[in-house]
């Protein structure tokens, strides 16, 4: 049994893609999906916004839309516009006012519907301009991603909104969700100090965030990266250079080229570095992410290097305690999916403290870290990531299947690469019940002693909360490809005592596995605030491919997922029939490191669905995407 990912690529169609709400990297999940944490919508919406001092207010001005600008790029290419001017609510004209510019530069030509400026903000005082990249919709040009041709042009679209536009008073702000935000913080880094932008929210991407989540983890292509390459041509109007572009990467990750690696391909699109130039530009960005969506590791990494650019540190390092925090660049870190607990009055509300300059409330917070707590379904706000110096080790026992704080018994366990339901395919380690709650914020981190029968390996670690009866809630995963385990020491983080806590792999090339030789294999699985309660367990389980229902061996999913999904072509010479043998032993230990903190570590804070909700898939108001958000910041 084998998963080709040129061979089981899905076919979408247009009707598909039109009756779902898509996204950057696919759809988001439908309100029926949510899990707990989520009460009784109408009883929680509330007008006062987080700061407690701030709220949208009405619409004061109407709108007045205006299709098919036409704007030239410094090398002749032209991209298309279109544009909603603020105008007098009764006469319904523009007057001779001046208003900020907020931008958002996409790729998406429609969701559920066509993509157009955001009224909201027009009502609300500022000029709303949608600009496609080059290559998508009615814009000239070859599609890039984000590379030094598209950061250029960003920089090109701020100019002309501050200096050209019709009715600009010269401040500018780029806003986007996904894809959109991705161009946001490329052009951030190309902007240079004293530019017209002046902040930026970007909801759901991050750094590196295609080469280390989303289309690949850890060098394996996902279910998202088989569902978008096939879908997103048509999202991009289905242009001859979108469809050239989705060709071309493709065949890249499907062969194990370059693309398939950290390599030139990815040096030129927003690597994590790029932090430090939006910093010294001087532009506040708020992201934001949830736990289940397919870029929230780099939404996670891509504040931290915010934060340490700030602080004068190495942008992968870990948080030092008492190191200085900027209430100018945020996060929120929810339990949503992709594109889901948006919100444009936090997106106002940001650009009135940052663009306009008004106190509402959020510009002088020294906690701009705004984390969900999974398990007790809060939220509490912190400064530093991580939040403690010293993780907690549970050893895996292959003989009692458990996870335990003492040094491991001799014993091996084996997997069989295969799906789940398959002999051999899963292997499961408990803790036992824990007497009061424990808490955990941060990354998650598994140490395996491992070897295969042959040149390679893929393992997928999934970490559960277990309730008294018996009830799995999934908290996190991670995944690791052999040839691709090799570590970047210098980006990896290890706590107090020494242990790898967040290890990042290099992923510039493939080095294969000496058959039956053991390996040390540091598995990152993605980090999270969760609170196990009295009576719950954790359960480790250990697979080497995502489920059937999920990654079907005739391929069909549609899985907007993370997962590891479709083998290429070297994967599919080195990995199937592999028999993983794991080792738990003092010679060769296995183990999870945990993120525990002290209870009096988090403050909690109240929480209320807002006034506000946007549905990103639908591009309206709305509250089928919604969920409460933080109040106090």
């Amino acid at each position: 049994m084998q998963r080709n990912i040129t061979k089981n690529t899905i076919v979408f169609t247009r009707f598909f893609l039109l009756s779902v709400g898509f996204s950057l990297f696919g759809c988001s999940a439908s309100a029926k999906e949510r899990p707990s944490g989520v009460t009784d919508i109408e009883n929680k919406i509330i007008q006062t916004y987080p700061g407690g001092k701030w709220t949208p207010g009405e619409a004061q001005y109407g709108v007045e839309k205006i299709d098919d600008v036409r704007l030239r790029m410094d090398d002749g290419t032209e991209l298309q516009a279109s544009i909603a001017y603020p105008v007098d609510l009764h006469t319904r004209k523009r007057t001779t006012e001046k208003f900020p510019v907020v931008i958002e530069y996409t790729p998406y030509v429609r969701f559920s519907r066509p993509i157009e400026p955001i009224a909201y903000f027009a009502e609300h005082g500022y000029i709303s301009v949608v600009v496609w990249a080059r290559g998508t919709g009615k814009s000239d040009g070859e599609f890039q991603m984000m590379n030094k041709r598209d950061r250029l042009d960003g920089k090109s679209i701020v100019e002309w909104a501050a200096h050209k536009l019709d009715g600009s008073d010269g401040r500018v702000a780029l806003i986007g969700c996904s894809f959109p935000a991705g161009l946001a913080l490329a052009t951030a880094s190309e902007m240079g100090k004293d530019s017209p932008l002046k902040a930026m929210v970007c909801a759901n991407n991050g750094f590196e965030s295609a080469l280390r989540q989303c289309w690949l983890v850890n060098g394996l292509p996902t279910l998202g990266f088989t569902s978008y390459t096939s879908g997103g041509r048509y999202l991009y109007g289905n242009t001859p250079a979108a469809n050239r572009f989705f060709d071309n990467v493709v065949e890249g990750i499907s062969s194990g080229g370059d693309i398939a690696h950290d390599g030139n391909y990815w040096a030129d699109r927003s690597p994590m570095q790029f932090a430090e130039r939006i910093v010294e530009n001087d532009i506040p960005v708020l992201l934001w992410s949830g736990y289940r969506d397919i870029l929230d590791v780099l939404a996670m990494k891509t504040y931290i290097a915010l934060q340490n650019a700030y602080a004068g540190r190495y942008v992968f390092a870990p948080m030092e305690n008492g190191q200085p925090v900027s209430p100018r660049f945020q996060l929120i870190m929810g339990n949503w999916e992709h594109a889901q607990a948006l919100d444009l009055g936090i997106y106002l509300q940001w650009l009135e403290t940052w663009v306009r300059g008004i106190d509402t409330g959020i510009g002088t917070t020294d906690t701009p870290l705004h984390l969900f707590e999974g398990g007790s379904d809060r939220w509490f706000n912190a400064s530093r990531y991580p939040m403690t110096e010293a993780f907690t080790g549970f050893f895996l026992n292959a003989t009692e299947n458990a996870l335990q704080n003492e040094s491991p018994k001799e014993g091996t366990c084996r997997l069989a690469w295969g799906y789940p339901s398959r002999p051999h395919g899963k292997v499961a380690f408990e803790t036992d019940a824990v007497g009061t709650p424990m808490t955990m914020a941060g990354p998650i981190a598994l140490t395996l002693h491992a070897s295969s029968s042959n040149r390679n390996i893929e393992i997928i670690a999934n970490l559960y909360d277990v309730s008294p009866d018996g009830v799995a809630n999934y908290i996190s995963r991670g995944v690791i490809l052999g040839s691709q385990s090799e570590i970047d020491s210098a980006k990896s983080w290890r706590d107090a005592n020494g242990a790898m806590v967040w290890p990042w792999q290099t992923l510039n090339r493939d080095e294969y596995l000496t058959p039956n030789s053991v390996y040390k294999l540091h598995i990152a699985l993605a980090p999270r605030a969760w609170q196990l309660q009295a009576g719950h367990r954790l359960r480790l389980e250990l697979t080497t491919q995502s489920p059937e229902e999920v990654c079907p061996p005739g391929g069909g999913s549609v899985a907007n997922s993370d997962e590891p999904g479709y083998l290429n072509n070297p994967q599919q010479q080195t990995i199937p029939g592999g028999i993983y043998t794991i080792y738990c032993s003092k010679k060769h230990p296995s183990c999870l490191y945990l993120p525990v903190l002290e209870q009096e570590h988090t403050r909690y804070v109240s929480s209320s669905i807002l006034r506000d909700s946007w549905m990103e898939g639908a591009r309206k108001l709305g509250k089928g995407d919604a969920y409460p958000l933080p109040l106090e910041w």
